[in-house]
């Protein structure tokens, strides 16, 4: 089994050469070892090993002693929520969220709803398979366990968050992306004033269409084009697992998740300006201008849906965004949700009675360029560069390198197991954003080249 699988908050490779079946019973028996779980739910999404991998997951709670059950094809905040609602001690999705379809893995919960990652749990596992793999070995067969259906109950728990007397009709376009999104927006939308126009709903772990990550730009320009063609109110684009969601407006302008988060924030803060609020370190301006117009008790947090999940328990946080199109509610166990978060702007359209291009307005005054990724051969000897590069600004290293200034900022930050470095930029204008994207490129372009020692 490779170790780089054992993320910082979940558990993620290649199928088969980096997990496969065998790899996925040893990790179940470890998180047996580690949590001791008497009762566990297993849930999986589309993906063309999620089965089998499932079935081995089942297995290895199975030997070592824990009671299973198979919840099917799930949302991975399905199963979030499963562990704070229901009565399990731990729950687990067998997926790889939004990666290509070759990987696979596994997100983890405790009773509680509390996320298994974010403080060294997943490394933790890593040691606990590699001092049993000689001994652990996955018996032939089917595990015996009960089945259940959460999609009932957990659409119950989603139209909670609204009052469905107040609903406005709407024509929306859902692309679910061919994950798991589909079945379940297809029933809960059946509940709501709502003309549905679906998009690649059919799970299918080929991922024909295009890849289920829609914070990249080039996986929503279908849904872009749709909702003008149908003269929708808005869209609505799900990843794999279907924990994440992203919409694009009535003009078929995509939003961003700072701009979701700022939008949220802002309503939720206005019913309360007491609560407590978390957003992640790459979040644009506009979130930091609805914090500072509420004078609210606010948290930057490091990026991952992990490490916020912790934060939000240990503040008592009743929101909480990340740029990355998770957002996380208290009252749903702290958990994130792509469709709470979705459902939540649908009650705030109804309520303001403006299309969602005009209650976007107050959050688009700045600039930003999606996530690039760089691939550089030591990503520590880049970011302590540009460190020294713009040591005239003001610095921060809460995740990675973060620089500011009035007119723009940018973090840099090392992926946790790749060598790769995450580049995020924000500016006044478009001519400014270009040139600091230019400047920033070219700066760690020149810092990969440069051999260790060599002076300027």
């Amino acid at each position: 089994m490779d170790k780089s699988i054992f993320r910082a908050y979940d558990i993620r490779g290649i199928y088969p050469t980096e997990l496969d079946e065998d790899g996925a019973y040893q990790i179940a028996r470890a998180l047996v070892e580690y949590i001791h779980p008497k009762k566990a739910a297993v849930g999986r999404d589309a993906r063309l090993a999620a089965p089998s991998i499932h079935r081995a997951v089942c297995l290895g709670l199975e030997d070592g002693g824990c009671e299973v059950t198979d919840c099917g094809m799930t949302g991975t905040d399905m199963m979030g929520w499963a562990a704070g609602a229901l009565d399990f001690d731990a729950t687990i999705n067998v997926t790889a969220s939004h990666n290509p379809k070759e990987w696979i893995g596994m997100k983890i919960f405790s009773r509680g709803g509390a996320s298994v990652g974010g403080s060294g749990e997943i490394q933790e596992l890593g040691v606990i398979v590699g001092q049993n793999e000689k001994n652990w070995i996955m018996p032939a067969g089917e595990p015996t366990m009960a089945k259940l259906n959460l999609v009932p109950q957990w659409i119950e728990h989603v139209l909670s968050f609204v009052d469905l007397a107040k609903m406005h009709p709407m024509k929306i376009v859902v692309d679910a992306g061919n994950g798991v999104a589909g079945p379940v927006v297809r029933e809960l939308f059946k509940r709501l004033p709502v003309e549905l126009v679906e998009m690649y709903f059919e799970p299918d772990g080929n991922f024909p269409n295009h890849l289920p990550s829609p914070i990249e730009p080039k996986n929503v320009e279908d849904l872009c084009r749709k909702v003008v063609e149908e003269k929708a109110d808005l869209g609505m684009a799900f990843d794999g697992d279907a924990d994440r969601v992203f919409l694009v407006d009535d003009t078929g302008r995509f939003v961003t998740g700072s701009e979701m988060t700022a939008m949220i924030m802002d309503e939720i803060l206005t019913q309360d300006p007491k609560r407590t609020v978390l957003y992640n370190a790459i979040c644009g301006w506009n979130v930091r201008d609805v914090v500072e117009k509420h004078k609210a008790h606010a948290l930057r947090t490091k990026v991952g849906h992990g490490f916020i999940k912790k934060d939000m328990r240990t503040y008592d946080a009743y929101f909480a965004g990340e740029h990355s199109g998770h957002y996380f509610f208290k009252e749903n166990f702290f958990c994130d949700s792509g469709v709470i978060a979705a459902m939540f702007v649908l009650s705030l359209l109804s309520g303001e009675g403006k299309k969602l291009s005009e209650l976007l307005e107050p959050y688009r005054k700045y600039f930003q360029i999606p996530e690039t990724n760089f691939k550089v051969t030591d990503p520590k000897r880049v970011v302590d560069g540009l460190a020294e590069k713009f040591a005239h600004e003001e610095i921060d290293w809460l995740d990675g390198l973060t620089i500011k200034t009035l007119e723009w900022w940018a973090n840099v930050r090392p992926s946790s197991n790749e060598p790769l470095l995450r580049l995020n930029i924000e500016a006044k204008s478009p001519a400014l954003l270009e040139q600091i994207k230019n400047e920033l490129t070219e700066a760690v372009a020149q810092l990969d080249r440069k051999q260790p020692n060599q002076q300027d």
